[in-house]
């Protein structure tokens, strides 16, 4: 996290510097080495920024070092602005002014020598790096990944969610939740992560004829680590029949609420990313089963966890896209209803083929290239990253393919798209509020003509069309309310 600590020391600087900030630095000479740390390490973070595609072992020593000074410089600062506030508040009753002073001049003095050599070193370091990589044409040969490829739309016009190669599966899943078979059943689907259980669901769930058809409809995440009482508030809330006095009652009564909100009703309960069949054990017994046609599904790694629940269900295997599915998903993620062109066609086909057939994988390339200016040296230079991702031992492929993603993220994007970590797995967020939490974590630069919510919002499209963050939920006006990480 080199560039995001180097982004909040910087701005720290500034707001030392700042006349309007009442600042604590009154003195000449402790103006000018603020204004010297403030200009070496501006001169870091514009190398971090312009080297954001470069991922060689040395850049990554250099992120390393430029980080720990980044700590070294804000624990001398935080010092010096803390003692000089003691000092001119007369807290040091035990000594002299004078002999405080001096003393507090003299460490200060040994703090910031100490630490302008450390940045002479790492700037001459950085330095000859740059030189090294405009010798081997790098910074010429590498477009930037800020920019939007020339011809290609801004709009987020290419459907993200694309259901490519899954039509059969849409089809047979509908036929099952509608069939005339009254009996409470349940639809398994079945498959390796990254494959597109959740997406298969979800277009299945938002399908305007499913929800015409259900009385009620509720979407609930399992995940490994799961709560009976969070997936029981989480199917009220998702029917809307939870107050906030609710809220507040005891286990027993949120039962109760939750078997008299389905009683009766045709109901379509969505059970996603189920790992045991323990989560469905304890809950069963609150879906009442009127003989109406309502139905359960589940999404599962796990093929042991569909053959316990089915007894008359029915169970969907996903399988990997073919080769030719999965270019025509890498093709429309990167260029929507646009030409291809067949220098390019020849290397996609072979990224798109070692993906592995797992649709989020696809999507997150999709997402990378779409960014990059459209030439045979980068789509090459990515080919050779994607070989390298999906050959690592892992028992997960689009893990691999997402951690690549992030090494050719720019710096700026990168702690803000790290943030999603701390969310819960699979937790909604609304817009407003991420893009929030970014600016009061530091995360945004500022930008002369631009409020740091205007700039945080540019990220957070940046992150989207990258596929790096999914939308979740749209007002009426088209503009985006919910945010989801992958």
């Amino acid at each position: 996290m080199a560039y995001a600590s180097l982004l909040s020391l910087t701005q720290t600087l500034q707001h030392i510097l700042d006349p309007d900030d009442h600042s604590p630095v009154h003195h000449q000479t402790d103006q000018q080495i603020v204004i010297s740390l403030h200009k070496k390490f501006s001169f870091l973070l514009s190398f971090l920024e312009d080297s954001s595609h470069k991922n060689s072992e040395t850049i990554r020593r250099l992120e390393g070092r430029i980080r720990d000074a980044a700590y070294d410089a804000e624990v001398i600062i935080e010092s010096y602005i803390l003692n000089r506030i003691l000092l001119e508040s007369g807290s040091h009753e035990d000594r002299t002014e004078s002999h405080m002073s001096y003393q507090f001049i003299s460490e200060w003095k040994q703090k910031h020598e100490g630490l302008q050599m450390l940045l002479e070193e790492l700037i001459d370091s950085v330095s000859d790096e740059v030189m090294k990589m405009k010798d081997r044409n790098d910074v010429k040969d590498l477009p930037p990944r800020n920019s939007f490829p020339a011809g290609s739309s801004q709009d987020g016009s290419i459907n993200k969610s694309s259901m490519v190669g899954f039509d059969k599966y849409v089809k047979e899943i509908k036929e099952w939740l509608i069939k005339p078979s009254s009996k409470r059943e349940i639809i398994s689907i079945v498959g390796m992560g990254g494959i597109g259980k959740t997406t298969l669901a979800r277009n299945i769930y938002d399908d305007l004829g499913i929800s015409e058809y259900f009385d009620t409809r509720a979407w609930i995440t399992v995940s490994q680590e799961y709560h009976v009482l969070e997936m029981i508030t989480g199917i009220l809330n998702s029917t809307k029949h939870i107050t906030h006095e609710l809220h507040q009652e005891d286990i027993g009564k949120l039962y109760d609420q939750l078997h008299k909100s389905l009683k009766g009703n045709r109901y379509l309960i969505i059970m996603d990313d189920v790992w045991d069949i323990k989560a469905w054990d304890e809950v069963k017994r609150f879906f009442p089963d009127d003989h109406n046609g309502s139905r359960i599904i589940f999404t599962t790694r796990e093929s042991l966890v569909a053959d316990q629940a089915n007894s008359s269900g029915h169970i969907q295997h996903l399988e990997g896209l073919d080769d030719e599915q999965s270019w025509n998903l890498l093709r429309e993620n990167v260029f929507g209803k646009e030409y291809c062109p067949l220098e390019l066609e020849i290397i996609g086909r072979e990224i798109a083929k070692n993906c592995s057939g797992l649709p989020l994988s696809l999507v997150v390339i999709g997402g990378l290239l779409y960014k990059a200016e459209r030439t045979v040296d980068y789509w090459n230079y990515i080919a050779e990253d994607v070989n390298s991702a999906v050959s690592k031992a892992s028992h997960d492929k689009s893990l691999n393919i997402l951690s690549l993603s992030y090494n050719h993220l720019p710096h700026h994007s990168r702690a803000c798209f790290l943030y999603m970590g701390v969310l819960p797995e699979d937790f909604e967020i609304r817009k407003s509020k991420l893009t929030k939490l970014w600016v009061a974590n530091g995360f945004i630069k500022p930008h002369k003509s631009k409020s740091l919510e205007e700039v945080a919002e540019e990220y957070l499209k940046d992150l989207i069309d990258r596929n790096l963050i999914m939308v979740r939920a749209w007002s009426c006006s088209g503009e985006i309310r919910k945010l989801q990480h992958p």
